[in-house]
């Protein structure tokens, strides 16, 4: 077999991977680590047992993986959002708006995929241990970029920063409950009032 060939049945599976990888995270998410069984695995993914055994070894070690996978993304998404956001007290406006749209209707309509994880395993499992505090400081460092938008000394923005992490913590966690999108909603709105007395 030439390499060109090689190369062209290698990228079918690279490819199938990362399919096989978003469906089982969505899986995970609504459902939740413990309550996903192999069989679930198995149906979701659409690969046989032994397959999926070979490629992402057992469920803990599939699950550190996906859990990493969207730490990355989540992450990323965020640094997006805040860049594209614009400057000053009006950037974050338009921040809380773009997650808005995000929480009610896209990608976030089930919550934070850590944060549903932190309270049902408490923050730690085998292979990605602490991801709890891994998410929350990295969420924290993304939101200090956000906070910076107001300007202040720097006890300032740590304080802002603190309430932003507190607040998103909180909106995820009324998502992950069925929250209605009136009480997202409401939520947000708090959270709009709170940043306009920021002006200088």
């Amino acid at each position: 077999m030439s390499d060109a060939q090689t190369r062209a049945r290698g990228r079918p599976r690279q490819f199938d991977e990362e399919i096989a990888l978003d469906r089982l995270t969505a899986l995970f998410w609504r459902k939740g680590y413990s309550q996903t069984s192999l069989s679930d695995l198995v149906d979701a993914s659409g690969m046989h047992k032994p397959s999926l055994y070979r490629v992402f070894g057992t469920k803990e070690e599939l699950f550190a993986k996906i859990l990493h996978r969207y730490l990355i993304a989540r992450m990323d998404m965020f640094a997006t959002l805040i860049d594209h956001a614009g400057p000053g007290v009006d950037g974050i406006h338009t921040f809380l708006s773009l997650v808005r749209d995000d929480v009610v209707s896209g990608t976030s309509q089930h919550g934070c995929l850590l944060v549903a994880t932190s309270t049902e395993l408490g923050g730690t499992t085998p292979g990605f241990d602490n991801f709890g505090p891994a998410y929350r400081t990295a969420l924290r460092e993304r939101m200090r970029v956000l906070a910076e938008k107001a300007g202040g000394t720097n006890a300032l923005i740590d304080q802002r920063t603190d309430l932003l992490v507190t607040w998103f913590m909180g909106l995820d966690v009324t998502t992950r409950g069925a929250g209605s999108e009136t009480e997202i909603d409401r939520t947000i709105d708090a959270m709009h009032a709170t940043i306009d007395t920021w002006r200088d």
